[in-house]
């Protein structure tokens, strides 16, 4: 039975220009050690990386789950549902092919740094990240090691967010612990009537999250690790090549939930960040709420009741400028692949009602478009009014 028969979806084709290759690779900092695995063991981390690619000789496309069936095993068991509920994924093939040769003009890439979300999985954003890739971006796709639902370490082991005993590490409850109040603490922060009572309910929250900050603090620098290494990887591999082309005078940093509030936070303390995109990361955690950033930010937010909102006390005094743009009829999850994956997903109100193949849309069209702004300098017909998506707000005037 051919892929095609049997996967249970396909991913809408990239809309760009080039063709897109993907590899991978992976850095250990023996400065950091690895609070969440075993003693003595230093801080990890995965890059998949997806690239304009020269038009290669046919062959087999890469596949859809970089870690294999652990990274949707380990999701199954968090979501409660039979452990080989999303097995079928593994039957999915991308449209990029694997150490396929880069295109050899432009000769500088424009760079995005990418993150999923706390205990998200490392796979589930290839529809967005292919398609970047199929406009001319180099896409870095960083997976934090034990806090996303499988990532593979230099040595070759693929570790996951759960414990010998199967259930959630001590580390991954207590930042859960921390977020019991958020949705009526959210709720509240969206109804109050000034900005002051807003700032005021965001910091006591924000008081509260230790263990929440720390991830922030620990993927900030996760990031850091990435773009330091760049120069030191192998000429004679294709990171290495990659790393050659890369122009981070165009860097944008980006991600989804946990990862979008990453993105903020890494726009905030390093100046090679030159624009930055939240995909419904809601609320802004860490010190955000008390810095300036002087680059322009993008916040994207679903229709999850009580949330639409929270954080633009933070971004709008940060940002410059500070962009907002509204989905209806989304949920959380949406802004990934997730949407297209159905079986216990569609059974639980996790998604919005806005088909699969129209969200993703949607979100590669905000996405690029802000970016090819941003970084590129070309005026995007979205945020500037000229288009617009009966599905889409966007906020450009907000007040401060």
């Amino acid at each position: 039975m051919s892929h095609a028969q049997s996967a249970p979806f396909e991913l809408p084709a990239p809309t760009g220009p080039f063709a897109v290759g993907t590899t991978t690779w992976r850095l250990v900092d023996t400065s950091r050690p690895e609070t969440l695995g075993a003693p003595g063991e230093s801080r990890n981390v995965e890059v998949h990386a997806w690239y304009p690619a020269a038009a290669a000789p046919r062959s087999e496309p890469a596949a859809y789950l970089r870690g294999g069936v652990a990274e949707v095993r380990t999701f199954a068991t968090l979501f409660r549902a039979p452990e080989t509920s999303f097995d079928a994924l593994a039957l999915v093939r991308t449209h990029a092919t694997f150490d396929a040769p880069t295109v050899t003009e432009p000769r500088k890439l424009p760079v995005l740094v990418f993150s999923v979300g706390f205990t998200g999985i490392a796979s589930y954003a290839t529809a967005l990240l292919e398609d970047l890739a199929s406009h001319g971006y180099v896409v870095l796709n960083v997976v934090h090691p034990y806090e996303v639902t499988g990532a593979t370490l230099a040595d070759g082991r693929v570790v996951t967010l759960l414990d010998d005993t199967g259930a959630p590490r001590q580390a991954i409850r207590d930042v859960f612990a921390e977020w019991g109040l958020e949705d009526e603490t959210m709720a509240a922060i969206t109804r109050a009537g000034s900005d002051d009572e807003q700032l005021r309910l965001t910091r006591q929250y924000l008081r509260t999250l230790t263990h929440t900050d720390a991830v922030v603090r620990r993927w900030v620098a996760d990031i850091r690790l990435v773009l330091d290494r760049l120069r030191t990887l192998p000429s004679a591999t294709l990171a290495g090549q990659l790393a050659g082309r890369l122009d981070l005078a165009r860097l944008g940093v980006f991600g989804h939930s946990m990862g979008g509030v990453m993105a903020a936070q890494f726009c905030v303390e390093d100046r090679r960040c030159r624009a930055g995109l939240n995909l419904d990361g809601i609320p802004q955690y860490g010190p955000m709420i008390d810095r300036s950033m002087p680059r322009p930010f993008l916040m994207v937010y679903s229709a999850r009741p009580g949330r639409a909102g929270a954080s633009d006390v933070v971004y709008r005094r940060a940002a410059h400028p500070y962009l907002r743009v509204d989905v209806a009829d989304t949920r959380h999850l949406d802004f990934t692949d997730m949407a297209f994956w159905g079986g216990p997903l569609r059974e639980r109100p996790v998604l919005g009602t806005i088909a699969p193949a129209r969200i993703a849309e949607i979100t590669r069209d905000v996405v690029r478009q802000y970016f090819d702004q941003e970084l590129l300098g070309r005026r995007s017909p979205l945020l500037s009014g000229a288009q617009t998506l009966p599905e889409v707000a966007v906020l450009r005037k907000l007040p401060r």
